[in-house]
Parts: structure tokens; sequence; C-alpha cells
């Protein structure tokens, strides 16, 4: 991401210099090997700005309190807090440096929120569906500072209809990955469902009355439904199953076009 910079530790060095920017000290975060430091574990330096409190920092540098081992990978990150850096006075003529620098900031965490959810909603996150709601709940307490309360009210309300579509989403089985045949899968196709069913089939040619059939999708064994038919409507009988081929047999040993399909559960782990 545009937003963070990598390192490699030396075992010296407790500097790492970053260029993305900001708005206040509680945006930056560390890991080192993936494993998050606190607060008091590193300490932010920003860049020097003339008015802290109404300009984004360009950059800046944080320090470690220990020296990361040799080799170890360390990430500096933003990840903009809700907080209010500008206190509005009812006295004071408001200034346009800092409205804009109030929306500025709005701008980059809805950004960043989006990028978040966006992640969170692909299908390869799918079966963790409560992290979406953890990271939903988390953004609404911390959206006071910049909602009024009937805004806060509508989110509240979307984030609850959220909740019971995702517990009647969990209630259905449904497809999360699928292939539709063409000549480059040898005219295969399948269809794989959130709680590992499976279906799946083709068609082929043989030159032989007895042939073999390669399941694109390995079973979890072969305690599953099997049918092969002859387009010329001939007696085809399936003769043994794996995990992974299904054999059949023309009845009159005769050859030529036929279609198959398969039913069951999927190896799991896939």
């Amino acid at each position: 991401m545009a937003n963070t910079q990598t390192f490699t530790g030396d075992g010296v060095t407790t500097a790492f210099y970053f260029t993305f920017p900001f708005f206040g000290t509680g945006d930056i975060h560390v890991t080192v090997n993936n494993i998050p430091l606190t607060s008091d574990d590193f300490t932010v330096y920003p860049t020097t700005s003339p008015d802290p409190a109404d300009t984004e920092y360009t950059g800046g540098h944080i320090e470690t309190a220990t020296a990361p081992a040799n080799g170890a990978t360390i990430k500096v990150f933003r990840d903009i807090e809700l907080v209010r850096h500008i206190d509005y006075q009812p006295t004071e003529q408001p200034q346009s440096h800092q409205l804009n620098q109030d929306f500025n900031q709005c701008m980059a965490a809805l950004v960043e929120m989006s990028e978040k959810l966006t992640n969170t909603l692909s299908l390869a996150t799918i079966p963790t569906l409560a992290d979406l709601l953890a990271e939903l709940s988390t953004i609404r307490e911390s959206l006071p500072d910049f909602l009024t309360a009937d805004d806060l009210e509508t989110l509240n309300t979307a984030v609850s209809n959220l909740q019971g579509a995702v517990t009647t989403l969990n209630g259905y089985d449904y497809v999360v990955a699928s292939q539709s045949p063409t000549a480059d899968n040898d005219y295969t196709w399948y269809r794989q469902y959130k709680s590992g069913w499976v279906e799946q089939g083709g068609i082929g040619t043989t030159s032989s009355a007895t042939f073999t059939v390669n399941l694109p999708l390995e079973m979890s064994d072969a305690n599953y439904s099997a049918f092969c038919q002859s387009e010329s409507n001939r007696f085809i009988a399936v003769q043994t199953k794996t995990a992974t081929t299904v054999t059949a047999w023309f009845g009159d040993n005769a050859t030529g076009k036929y279609s198959w399909t398969v039913r069951g559960i999927k190896k799991s782990g896939d």
C-alpha cells in the first residue's frame, strides 16, 4: 500500500524513516515480523511542520526502544486515528486551511475504511464475516467526534441491519467458486459451495470402451454419486471411483462421445 513502508533490521538500527503523510502520531503503527508494537515500544517523530494542528505531516521517522533483530521485517504504516486535531472556538472565525485540513483527514479516513471493507468482503474472506462486523463496530465507536446524533442513529441502524443480513446469510449455502467449460479446461465445469458440497461435470470422447475421467476438483473420498451418459443413448456403467477419478465402461463395447456428472463433498482444505 502507498501508506506502508517496509525495512529490514540489522540488529543495530532503531530509526526508520518514512515519507507518507499523516495527521497525528496516533496514525502511525509498527510491526516487527508481523507482530504489532505497542506505543511504549516506539516513538513517532514527525517532519517539522509550521502548524501541526492544521497541516498534515509529510513524513517523519519512528524510533524503536530496542533494535529489531538482524533480518527482521519492520513495517511502518498509517491507520488514521479518528480524533479531532482542531478545536473550533465559537468566538473565532474558522480558517479555510483549518477546514480544508479537517476535511482532508475525513476523506483520507474514509478511503482507508473503504479499502478495509473491500478487502474484508472479498471471496477469500467470506467465511470470516465476523471480522467485518468487528471492523464496522470499531468504526462506529470511533465516529462520534465527526457525526451528529442523527447520523450516528442512521449508522447504528445500518450496522444492525447488516448484522441481521449476515446472520441470515450464514444460514444458507452458496457458491464460493465455479468454473465454466472451455476448450482450455477440456470442457469441465464445477460449482463449489460454502459447506464443501460440490457439483462438477464435463464431456469427452473415447476411442476405448473403458475410459477414465479426471475430476477437476478432488473429492473427500469415493462416497459420491457419479453418472455417465452416452450422447448416442448407449448404455454406460460406472465401474470404479476414487477421490480424483471415475472409470466407466460402454456396455456394448462401443466408443464415442459421453457426458459425466459428479456430486458430493469436496476434499477439505483446498
